[in-house]
């Protein structure tokens, strides 16, 4: 029996975590982007990646070192930073520790302090790169402790599965900047720089040729059936996990969920290139990012958020919240 305040903290420590991590990656690719390209290339990256992660258009603000330094900490009130993403997750396993590993919360535990005391110091310009490379091994240390000494049970999957919906709409928004520039405006090193913020260089240098174009890369990150950061491998782990704790939701929640899980895993398991690339590309990384907003709200609604109308006695073995 799992409580819909349990499962809900599952549920956004593998959002949170999977948050934390893609934020680190694309704001250390960013800031050594100037080493390895001309000003120009380096800019464009840097203004892609940033929009990527929500922040405003750079120009006649700030430096990119200052914007990275506000993603990270943030300032009053800010709600999207890194920090917030790790104390957040911190606070939701705070909530369930009963249900979680001593090495998981000894390992959460740690980074949020390391991220707390790093926001007090001044000397972030000497530090960053550090600094994201320990909070990213951190955040993939803490993936494989919650595999390797947590029950594969009902709240593993809903750990795994905000961890997975979180990856794909963090995926789409990358693909859709990208995607929507020509293949000149991006070049080679836009797209080498796209493949490391998700992980996937050295993967598709693997299987693909040495060769940077569009309908490669498409290919690679949207439809590839193996590679864990692909939008299919997503969406086919989603409905996996979606599977596995179904029995938790009343019946049409749990068609609902099934539903929409099946729709997006059918329609990239069966999709071709040309959709991807063609003229209505961008519609359908767009339905892509729609899609993964109804499981999000469909899997809320039907485990977190339900009535007790809906709820009769003896019918379901998740608590009340």
């Amino acid at each position: 029996m799992m409580l819909s305040r349990v499962a809900d903290s599952f549920y956004w420590i593998g959002r949170y975590t999977e948050r934390a991590e893609h934020a680190c990656r694309v704001l250390q690719i960013t800031l050594t982007a100037g080493l390895e390209a001309g000003a120009e290339e380096a800019e464009m990256t840097t203004e892609r990646a940033m929009r990527a992660l929500g922040a405003a258009p750079m120009a006649a603000r700030m430096d990119a070192l200052e914007e990275a330094r506000l993603l990270t900490f943030g300032g009053k009130g800010d709600l999207s930073s890194i920090h917030t993403a790790v104390f957040a997750a911190r606070e939701n396993a705070r909530q369930v520790r009963d249900q979680i590993t001593t090495e998981m919360w000894e390992r959460l535990n740690r980074l949020y302090f390391r991220v707390r005391e790093t926001a007090a110091k001044q000397n972030f310009s000497q530090i960053a790169a550090g600094f994201f490379e320990e909070t990213i091994n951190d955040l993939h240390a803490f993936k494989g402790i919650v595999s390797g000494t947590m029950s594969h049970g009902e709240g593993f999957h809903f750990l795994s599965m905000g961890r997975t919906i979180e990856r794909a709409q963090l995926i789409v928004r990358l693909l859709d900047l990208h995607f929507g520039e020509k293949q000149a405006a991006i070049g080679d090193f836009g797209w080498v720089q796209l493949l490391r913020m998700c992980c996937g260089l050295e993967p598709y240098l693997r299987v693909k040729t040495a060769t940077f174009r569009r309908d490669q890369i498409a290919d690679f990150l949207v439809l590839d059936p193996y590679f864990p950061r692909s939008l299919r491998f997503c969406a086919n782990t989603i409905a996996q996990h979606i599977d596995a704790v179904g029995a938790l939701a009343d019946e049409r929640a749990r068609e609902t969920c099934t539903r929409l899980s099946g729709r997006l895993a059918a329609r990239l398991n069966f999709a071709v290139l040309d959709e991807v690339t063609g003229k209505n590309g961008q519609a359908f990384i767009a339905q892509v990012a729609d899609d993964c907003i109804a499981i999000s709200d469909a899997v809320h609604a039907a485990f977190i958020s339900y009535s007790l109308a809906d709820r009769l006695p003896g019918t379901s073995t998740l608590g009340v919240r």
